[in-house]
């Protein structure tokens, strides 16, 4: 059931909508006849709407699922973003990567190596992740009061004071559970700068402009 739920989300959320075909094609694996069977159940339950071709979520069936936000740059990809995505999906049914524009990269640390219409776009192809979206500069919590999630999880390396986000959410009476991942994935290149020294490292391109 909460499958269903979550691709319900997650449809309506992308914008286009949500339909019992477009549930058919993503859950590609239900039998017909359950199918039926599990949004009749649902609907009886309480916890869908159908309203002509639509259907959406409830509010109790909003409650049934968790919906979990990861935020970061997601520059030049490496093994470490898929862990840190993977951590956060297991907290909840759905994860959405919430991408740094590149305004606000440039303002923290750097002028982004891949712009932000590349870095969304790829974030959004990784297996974890079931929707990618661009967050607002300048104001980090309005991108959480349109996604209104369970949870945001943080990365361990990120510097964030869980304490003062936890009472910025308060304020905005946003009820969201702050959660850091302890752990982080261990590998011989696991940051952008690690990878751009390699590359200078290795005098790539050389003047010759051999590959």
């Amino acid at each position: 059931m909460k499958e269903i739920l979550a691709a319900i989300w997650r449809q309506n959320f992308a914008g286009a909508g949500c339909s019992r075909e477009s549930l058919e094609t993503e859950l590609k694996g239900c039998v017909t006849g359950e199918f039926t069977s599990a949004l009749a159940k649902l609907e009886d339950e309480g916890l869908i709407l159908l309203e002509g071709g639509s259907i959406s979520l409830s509010e109790a069936g909003r409650k049934m699922i968790r919906v979990v936000v990861c935020g970061g740059v997601f520059d030049i990809l490496h093994p470490g973003h898929a862990f840190i995505l993977g951590e956060a999906k297991s907290m909840g049914d759905v994860l959405v990567a919430i991408v740094a524009r590149d305004s606000t990269v440039e303002k923290r640390k750097r002028i982004p190596i891949v712009p932000e219409d590349q870095r969304v776009e790829m974030v959004g192809q990784l297996k974890p992740v079931d929707a990618a979206v661009l967050g607002y500069e300048g104001d980090p919590l309005k991108i959480i009061e349109e996604i209104g999630p369970d949870v945001i999880a943080l990365g361990p390396d990120q510097h964030h004071n869980v304490e003062q986000m936890r009472s910025s959410l308060g304020e905005r009476r946003l009820n969201v559970e702050v959660r850091r991942i302890s752990e982080f994935k261990a590998c011989e290149l696991n940051s952008t700068r690690s990878i751009l020294e390699r590359i200078i490292e290795r005098n790539y391109p050389n003047p010759q402009g051999e590959i």
